[in-house]
């Protein structure tokens, strides 16, 4: 295994940038984290979506473009990058988000800001159920849940699923997080750290059950 650049995916809720801090930390490599939180219009764009849907995208596009320098310059220096985040994401969120005119336009400077970016040496989507997500993000107290617009979880787990169903960008490692606990079971974890190991082709799955 000599992977310099791996991306943990998946949708809201699912465990990928506690997972993708714990891979960063196994392999000493850069933790490169989205953070979405400190988008300054995320707020409003939960309050009235429609109206905040292109500022939010447009933000994560340029902190995204930032991104591609990181790892770039991570890259030269011989080091390890762990990403929460894969820079294609927007092609998930963007339908979702944006209406069709704002849409031509988001991918009309997304065309002239990011024209190349790296290819992860793998990318690991957390494939959970929808639920469990929402379940997830209950049991961290902080009210997060309640934030989003009606529908709009689902509809974004739905996008993920479509998204990694078509994926053939680099390759892919769909993992049952519903089965496993890759943050809280050293066992889970080290099965994870064996299928990164033994893959073969472009795609390939790790459940519990097999």
């Amino acid at each position: 295994m000599n992977y310099r650049y791996i991306v943990v995916e998946g949708a809201i809720g699912s465990g990928k940038s506690e997972l993708s801090r714990r891979l960063a930390k196994h392999f000493s490599a850069l933790h490169l984290t989205e953070n979405p939180d400190k988008n300054p219009f995320l707020a409003q764009f939960y309050a009235n979506a429609s109206n905040h849907g292109l500022a939010t995208e447009l933000y994560f596009l340029m902190r995204r473009a930032e991104s591609v320098e990181t790892i770039n310059s991570e890259d030269d220096l011989g080091g390890i990058i762990v990403a929460d985040f894969l820079l294609e994401k927007d092609q998930i969120f963007v339908p979702v988000v944006l209406n069709d005119q704002e849409q031509t336009l988001f991918w009309e400077i997304k065309r002239k800001t990011l024209p190349q970016y790296p290819v992860p040496d793998l990318v690991v989507y957390l494939q959970t159920a929808a639920d469990n997500n929402r379940k997830r993000l209950q049991k961290r107290g902080d009210g997060v849940v309640n934030l989003f617009p009606q529908g709009y979880l689902g509809q974004i787990h739905d996008e993920y699923s479509r998204f990694f169903h078509l994926y053939q960008n680099a390759p892919l490692l769909i993992v049952n997080a519903d089965e496993l606990d890759l943050n809280g079971n050293e066992e889970h974890f080290r099965l994870l750290l064996n299928a990164m190991t033994e893959l073969q082709g472009s795609r390939n799955y790790l459940n519990l059950s097999e």
